[in-house]
């Protein structure tokens, strides 16, 4: 089939798709379909399901184009099953991914809990998700100076602590998770 009539066809299950989007994929090496010896390009069944495996990835998945390039895994089969971590959002996917809004980002960067970076991580983007979630319940950023406070604090245990034992690295991350248990249920308990 041409690109109008797969154009057409995708357009059904992804209405933002267009036939220069459809030959942007083709021009980053995403997709190859067959030429013709005029030239006009012919896609088959196995081009539309990649074509339409990448715009999920990226519209319901909240993966970059780039990422989708660097992990060709991405498109072999189920992501759910597969965990690729991503590590470099912009702060846009970043915020989305995590489901956290800007104007909550912007009230954590004005109280200095976050920062303005360039890129973003895995590791910030599960952070974000959990602001996202606290917020979600009722708290907000005002809320979070009490939790800063005993983290800042259980930093200062832990460097003591650490710095005067001779546990390994395994000791030390069942010890913090266990400080983490009990900080939890100190804070749920009041719930």
């Amino acid at each position: 089939m041409n690109i109008g009539d797969a154009s057409k066809l995708i357009k059904k299950e992804f209405p933002s798709v267009s036939i220069s989007r459809i030959r942007f994929l083709e021009k980053e090496g995403l997709i190859k379909p067959k030429r013709s010896k005029g030239g006009t390009r012919s896609f088959s069944e196995k081009d539309i399901t990649k074509i339409k495996k990448i715009l999920d990835l990226q519209e319901n998945q909240y993966y970059t184009l780039k990422a989708i390039k660097n992990n060709p895994k991405l498109l072999l089969g189920n992501t759910e099953k597969s965990k690729i971590v991503i590590d470099n959002y912009s702060k846009h996917d970043a915020l989305k991914k995590s489901g956290l809004k800007e104007k909550d980002f912007e009230e954590l960067v004005d109280y200095k809990y976050e920062h303005m970076k360039e890129t973003y991580t895995q590791m910030d983007v599960d952070r974000f998700s959990a602001l996202a979630y606290l917020f979600s319940m009722g708290l907000g950023v005002k809320n979070l100076s009490v939790l800063k406070s005993m983290s800042d604090r259980g930093v200062g245990f832990f460097e003591t602590f650490f710095k005067f034992s001779d546990n390994e690295a395994d000791e030390i991350k069942i010890s913090v998770e266990k400080f983490s248990e009990i900080i939890g249920s100190y804070i749920l308990e009041d719930l």
